[in-house]
């Protein structure tokens, strides 16, 4: 099947055949551009895809319902700014970068540097990392800026189960960033009960 996006848009899909694990939607460069992982049991699901273009999926599936992108109505507050560093942020590859994080910004300068793994991520995923590295110009605590790029990522239209896995598989096991998943996780369970 495959999915014609003029406009940011909501689509509620049925699988027709079997009930997957592991549900993709790839672009017209043949990159992934969306997924979600399920039990195999989960007959229908609904995603948003706020980028216009053309999207096909893995799997056999059936559009039943498409509307206007949702977007939540209502967020979690976000912290007051323990910094003030707002300026224009320049995104630059830098190959050589050998660090644990894929990206990383310098705040008296802008300057937000990215190697090669967060290249390698799908564009969603890049664009919360993005976000985030942006909320330190705010904040300097980690599960601050994680809220500001979820908060400022679900307003583009993007999901809320790819912000979560873009920490839950980009961080380290450490109990800092265990806390700092629960902590997402949370603030996502109260944006869905609002």
């Amino acid at each position: 099947m495959q999915l014609n996006v003029n406009k940011p848009s909501t689509f509620y899909v049925r699988f027709t055949e079997e009930m997957p694990k592991l549900f993709l939607l790839a672009d017209s460069n043949s990159e992934v551009y969306y997924f979600r992982y399920l039990d195999g049991k989960t007959p229908r699901i609904k995603f948003n895809i706020p980028d216009p273009g053309v999207y096909n999926g893995n799997v056999p599936f059936e559009v039943i319902k498409t509307i206007g992108v949702e977007i939540p109505g209502r967020f979690p507050r976000l912290p007051d700014a323990d910094r003030d560093r707002w300026k224009r942020v320049t995104l630059v590859h830098n190959p050589k970068m050998k660090t644990t994080t894929p990206i990383r910004i310098f705040t008296d300068s802008g300057v937000i540097e990215a190697n090669d793994r967060f290249f390698s991520f799908i564009r969603p995923v890049r664009i919360f990392l993005f976000l985030h590295e942006k909320g330190h110009m705010f904040y300097s605590k980690e599960e601050d800026c994680d809220l500001y790029a979820l908060v400022n990522f679900l307003r583009m239209g993007y999901n809320q189960s790819t912000a979560y896995y873009t920490l839950r598989n980009v961080l380290s096991r450490s109990d800092e960033n265990i806390k700092r998943l629960k902590t997402i996780f949370n603030n996502i369970q109260k944006i869905r009960q609002q």
